[in-house]
């Protein structure tokens, strides 16, 4: 089979415009497959963010609710103290009360 020259071109020119295209889109490929992997990693980072944050404001929750406890069993402790003491001085004076009536 005779080829013609300008065939010959014509063919070289379509070769070379196949790998072109071909070489462009590896390319792409690649470029997207590293925004991929880069966004991947974004979001990861972002997830663990999160983590640490949602961990130190439990960990603040926590703490907060400790300290609420802590405050209020204290407080108790001194009504249960303050009403002990009451009962106490009432009982002494009941009991002064009663002696002073029985030397009577």
């Amino acid at each position: 089979m005779k080829m013609s020259l300008k065939s010959l071109f014509v063919a070289v020119a379509v070769s070379f415009s196949v790998a072109s295209c071909t070489e462009a889109g590896k390319e792409n490929a690649n470029a997207a497959a590293e925004n991929t992997e880069a966004a991947a990693e974004n979001t990861g980072d972002a997830v663990e963010v999160e983590a640490e944050n949602a961990a130190a404001a439990t960990e603040n929750a926590v703490d907060k609710a400790a300290a609420n406890t802590e405050a209020a069993a204290e407080k108790a402790g001194d009504k249960i103290e303050n009403a002990a003491e009451k009962t106490a001085a009432e009982t002494e004076e009941a009991a002064a009360e009663a002696k002073a009536e029985i030397k009577d």
